[in-house]
């Protein structure tokens, strides 16, 4: 009886002990990594920008008046001085209105007439005549010239209408030299310059993507922006329309064979310092890290990490330094995964 009691707490220690190493069994924790080599970084900055055109020039009415004729119109192609218009002068314009106005009273005052004032009439007549020749001769409309030659955007005149002194009544530009205005902040002006290649996306024309060079950074900065006001060239193209909007991408530094990792796995701390996760031989280690010039989604590692290391990028939200993980099976037959479930 004595031998049964001992062998049954011999079983229950076991048991007990069994338990306790199944609880007390270290968790693996899945992640997945990327090894790190060198690669090209770059660091770029997205500006809204117009179109327009480097040649371009607002007509304006030299002087008050009406428009008796129009020789131009949206889409037409002009050369530098081509008669855009011709503008009557207010005051010309009453000094003929009178001379017509006699004449035809005159007209009707001859055929009204009897035979006794008939002479007297018609010497009237012919005097109103002759003041609305001489006005006709002395008084001519005034021509508006395009200054410049180009494509006429747009017009905000009629034949008839009337328009005062230095009123817009052409918009005209050079379509075969488009440009991009836009302005940088100036913390960004000392890292582009003249000549640079520019991405430029026209959103209107489906977001399509033309290749554009800065052409004009103009030396002062603008006190109220703190930008300097920037031109990038782009190619002619019959889709381009100026005033359309469009973004610019430039890039402001680069390197080349420098080590980069995601900018989503930096842990940042509150003090500013940065961490990522590496995995040497299924354990994780945290290690600090200085960084430098950024893109859109990747960031320069410039001390820290060396090349080859496997730096965590999924899964490492979960870690802590000196877990045990798991990396992803790579190319295993699906028959032995099927096995192991």
């Amino acid at each position: 009886m004595r031998r049964i009691i001992i062998i049954l707490l011999l079983a229950i220690v076991l048991f007990s002990s069994c338990a306790k190493e199944e609880q007390v069994k270290e968790k693996v924790f899945p992640v997945n990594t990327i090894t790190l080599t060198p690669k090209a970084i770059y660091s770029t900055i997205i500006l809204a920008g117009t179109v327009s055109s480097k040649v371009y020039s607002i007509v304006n009415a030299p002087l008050e008046g009406s428009v008796s004729s129009l020789n131009a119109i949206e889409g037409d192609s002009v050369s530098s001085g081509k008669i855009l218009c011709y503008i009557m002068p207010v005051d010309q314009q009453n000094i003929l209105g009178q001379a017509r106005a006699d004449y035809e009273q005159a007209k009707i005052n001859l055929e009204k007439s009897n035979e006794q004032d008939k002479p007297i009439l018609m010497e009237k007549l012919k005097e109103a005549q002759e003041r609305l020749e001489s006005a006709n001769n002395l008084y001519k409309p005034i021509p508006v010239v395009s200054p410049i030659a180009g494509t006429i955007i747009s017009k905000n005149i009629e034949v008839g209408s009337n328009v005062s002194a230095k009123q817009a009544i052409f918009e005209i530009a050079d379509l075969r030299q488009l440009i991009i205005k836009s302005a940088v902040s100036e913390e960004y002006v000392s890292k582009i310059k003249i000549g640079q290649s520019a991405k430029v996306k026209i959103h209107s024309i489906g977001n399509n993507i033309l290749p554009g060079k800065i052409s004009v950074i103009t030396p002062g900065i603008r006190p109220e922006s703190r930008t300097a006001d920037i031109e990038v060239s782009i190619p002619q193209d019959s889709r381009i329309r100026p005033g359309m909007t469009v973004s610019i991408e430039i890039i402001t530094e680069q390197k080349q064979n420098v080590l980069v990792v995601p900018q989503d796995i930096l842990i940042v701390k509150p003090n500013g310092e940065k961490y990522v996760f590496i995995v040497k031989n299924n354990i994780a280690k945290i290690v600090k890290v200085e960084t430098g010039i950024e893109s859109n989604t990747e960031i320069e590692i410039i001390s820290g990490l060396n090349e080859g290391d496997k730096v965590v990028i999924k899964g490492q939200e979960n870690l802590k330094d000196g877990v045990k993980v798991k990396l992803p099976e790579v190319n295993k037959p699906e028959k032995e995964k099927g096995k192991e479930k």
